[in-house]
């Protein structure tokens, strides 16, 4: 795209269609059903469209995993604004005085570029401006925002996720919802009389009350803020950054060791840093490159097959971090088993929220 840096037609077209496509694409969508739910004519023939989209809109989740509801779609529109911003910022700013960027640019074109920058650096991988003419502190941004590339929509995705409490196993081994008569933790059996608890449907409820996939250390000490919305947030952000980080540091140090001859005959392009990078746009599937000196292709082309085979297994991996639960209600087909296990939750938060009361 560099040949189109002064062309704010094309940047403002791809722009938009970046945010389309990928990280905007659930903010997109609801307002899409929402503006064609206010076009539909006030019409008898119309109204099983009007019911559709109305539900919809009203039970997103239940139908499709990038469909959150009003509120974390204003809270991922939010998000992605700030973090947008901010690299848009600092293009600005940390781009004042390098004669690469300001001797070809105008200061409307910089400004647009800039924005296009910020709008690609995180899911689009195109460029304006050559990435090794960069500050180095505007490039260290850029890999932190690659690297979290996927959390606003994954957060939002499980944050607004109709079994997050049985995600994050808020109910498993709590004494207040556990009984040791009732292995239903006192409250009324659900499930057939006919049925056994070895049953396939009791079996895929009690599959659904498992612990928390990150280790906590306090998970039992039930702490004040243990189900609101900021502790689940903390979680998914100390889960995601604990799960991703070694593949990236171990993918960085195999990579490493397997160009160190290419190092030696060049350690300014072959910095731990260039790797590191690249590692990162992979592992967020971005595919943006710093690329070399008087080549055409990115940075990775230069690297040995062995170095490529590694980078081939770290995107592989980082594409898969954007996936639901495996218990999402969007994935889960209908059945009785999913209302058992709907009025079981609405049990349990009504019988804490009395103990909560109460106490």
């Amino acid at each position: 795209m560099v040949a189109f840096q002064t062309s704010r037609y094309m940047l403002i077209t791809m722009g938009l269609l970046i945010l389309a496509g990928n990280t905007c694409y659930p903010i997109f969508l609801r307002l899409i059903l929402w503006s064609l739910l206010r076009l539909l004519p006030a019409s008898p023939k119309f109204d099983e469209y009007r019911e559709t989209f109305q539900f919809l809109l009203d039970h997103p989740r239940r139908c499709y995993t990038n469909l959150f509801p009003s509120r974390h779609t204003w809270w991922l529109l939010a998000t992605l604004v700030g973090l947008n911003g901010i690299d848009w910022i600092a293009f600005e700013i940390l781009n004042i005085g390098n004669k690469s960027i300001n001797s070809t640019l105008s200061h409307g074109t910089r400004a647009i570029d800039g924005l296009f920058q910020a709008l690609a650096v995180r899911s689009g991988g195109f460029y304006v401006v050559t990435i090794a003419n960069l500050r180095i502190g505007l490039l260290i941004l850029y890999v932190v925002m690659m690297y979290i590339s996927v959390y606003p929509v994954v957060i939002t995705m499980r944050n607004s996720n109709v079994y997050e409490e049985r995600s994050l196993g808020i109910y498993s081994d709590d004494p207040e919802s556990t009984s040791s008569s009732n292995p239903n933790g006192g409250l009324p059996d659900l499930r057939p009389a006919a049925q056994t608890p070895t049953s396939r449907k009791g079996a895929f409820i009690s599959g659904l009350k498992r612990r928390m996939t990150v280790n906590n250390p306090t998970a039992n000490s039930k702490p004040a803020t243990r189900e609101t919305r900021g502790y689940f947030v903390r979680q998914q952000l100390r889960g995601q950054l604990a799960h991703d980080l070694w593949w990236v540091v171990l993918a960085i140090l195999l990579i490493t060791i397997t160009e160190t001859s290419s190092f030696e005959r060049d350690p300014v392009t072959y910095s731990v840093f260039n790797i590191a990078f690249e590692v990162v746009s992979a592992y967020g599937t971005v595919g943006l490159s710093v690329g070399l000196p008087n080549q055409a292709y990115s940075f990775s082309g230069g690297w040995h097959k062995l170095s490529k085979l590694i980078l081939c297994a770290v995107m592989l991996r980082g594409r898969h971090r954007g996936l639901p639960v495996a218990i999402d209600r969007a994935v889960l087909l209908p059945g009785e088993h999913l209302a058992a296990a709907e009025e079981e939750d609405a049990l349990i938060r009504m019988e804490r929220s009395g103990t909560r009361e109460r106490v």
